[in-house]
């Protein structure tokens, strides 16, 4: 299953989409569905919820949080169970990376490193990604960065040997929608599935053209891959040991 990864809502700040039009949006485009990951606030699952009853397109919630050290996708199993971001991890902002990736966690959650090389954000991650225990995956394609942030990403998933998710980090636009995406090996009904794979490394980074319905084009890049006859892993997966030093 192909699903944006990374898509904002009009809940977040600078956002200007409404779920329902998201939606009819990523069918057109040819995706499976969409995770809405709203920045540090969850406030729009009921409006989310009720757009993909009314669609009848598969549409997760997850949250965007902005910490000390970068921003992180984080997914929930229930996000309904889920507390509002700041009784989750406290009044004071930002919040510290290490203390939301544990609190995550504890929640059964996972989380992703979203566009960790990103200088056009406030305190990026950048190289820190290397010393943190818990992350899921990195962002390995973000569909508005440009120059080498996403290429500088892939790398870091590769020397952690973690998989590379792909989103399009849609705002404003509906043609940002889908300029990247992940490709989810088993089928995702719910955000436990999403979690599931997430954790099993079962994703794929996939890279779209724009022309909308089946001549989408899709190109799998980096991401988890099967053993091939040798026992190895191809360039993304994690059949090695992970890295715990720095990007050189």
């Amino acid at each position: 299953m192909l699903i944006d990864l990374h898509v904002h809502t009009h809940h977040t700040r600078g956002g200007a989409l409404a779920p329902r039009d998201v939606l009819q949006a990523a069918r057109a485009a040819g995706l499976d569905g969409v995770a809405f990951t709203d920045l540090n606030t969850l406030d729009g699952l009921p409006e989310i919820r009720a757009a993909a009853a009314e669609t009848g397109v598969l549409a997760l919630v997850g949250v965007e949080v902005a910490t000390d050290k970068g921003h992180y996708l984080c997914f929930f199993p229930d996000p309904e169970k889920v507390p509002a971001p700041p009784q989750l991890f406290g009044s004071a902002t930002p919040w510290p990376v290490r203390e939301v990736l544990e609190q995550v966690k504890a929640l059964g959650g996972v989380a992703v490193a979203a566009h960790p090389y990103d200088k056009t954000i406030d305190r990026p991650s950048g190289d820190v990604i290397f010393t943190l225990d818990g992350l899921a995956a990195i962002e390995g394609l973000h569909g508005r960065k440009k120059g080498s942030a996403n290429d500088l990403a892939v790398e870091a998933a590769d020397h952690m040997n973690l998989p590379c998710v792909g989103g399009s980090g849609a705002l404003d636009a509906l043609g940002q929608l889908g300029t990247a995406a992940t490709l989810f090996r088993d089928p995702v009904k719910t955000e436990a599935d999403l979690v599931a794979q997430l954790r099993a490394g079962t994703v794929f980074c996939a890279a779209l053209g724009v022309t909308p319905g089946p001549a989408t084009r899709r190109d799998e890049r980096g991401g988890r891959r099967e053993r091939d006859e040798r026992g190895g892993r191809d360039r993304g997966g994690r059949g090695g040991e992970r890295g715990r030093g720095p990007r050189r």
